[in-house]
């Protein structure tokens, strides 16, 4: 069976793999969708008001440089957006119940917290520790909800080439 370590590490991935690994993607999709309306059925008539996210990836990291030891978080959103929809006004726009979760998160924890979101080839990057952007009530109907619009001056954009080395500069810094 193949697994998400699998697809990244091996090069070829036979067709049985892949679709066995997709099937497991739309299982978990199933099961977060039962786990939220469980959640939201559990809150009936308590007067709770709460918001249901995941986190995209989780790094949890040995330390040892330096004669340095510990560990340390560093959490991920990954997003895939339509630039045409996404990008209102030189800012870009992103969940905001969603985004105000993830930096309480990020503040309560006291980890780095980053997006990183997909617009054509470019992704855009930032730490929401260190972006409070401006949240406002957008779109019409269906599409109207809270968003977080960050300004576009104030991520890193770089193309998909470039997010290796950005990753590690933002991981690690001068340390390798």
């Amino acid at each position: 069976m193949a697994s998400r370590t699998e697809l990244v590490y091996r090069d070829r991935v036979s067709v049985d793999d892949a679709f066995t690994y997709f099937k497991r993607l739309v299982r978990d999709a199933e099961n977060r969708v039962k786990f939220s309306r469980a959640l939201q059925r559990a809150r009936r008539g308590l007067g709770v008001h709460m918001y249901v996210t995941d986190i995209d990836s989780l790094i949890f990291q040995y330390l040892s440089y330096r004669n340095v030891r510990g560990f340390r978080f560093t959490a991920f959103e990954l997003k895939n957006v339509n630039p045409r929809k996404a990008i209102v006004d030189g800012m870009l726009k992103v969940n905001g119940k969603q985004y105000q979760a993830h930096y309480w998160l990020s503040k309560m924890a006291g980890i780095d917290f980053y997006y990183l979101v997909k617009a054509n080839e470019n992704f855009y990057i930032w730490n929401v520790s260190r972006i409070y952007p401006e949240f406002r009530e957008h779109g019409v109907g269906d599409a109207k909800d809270l968003y977080a619009f960050i300004p576009l001056e104030d991520v890193i954009k770089v193309e998909e080439w470039e997010l290796p080395g950005t990753l590690r500069l933002l991981l690690w810094g001068d340390k390798l």
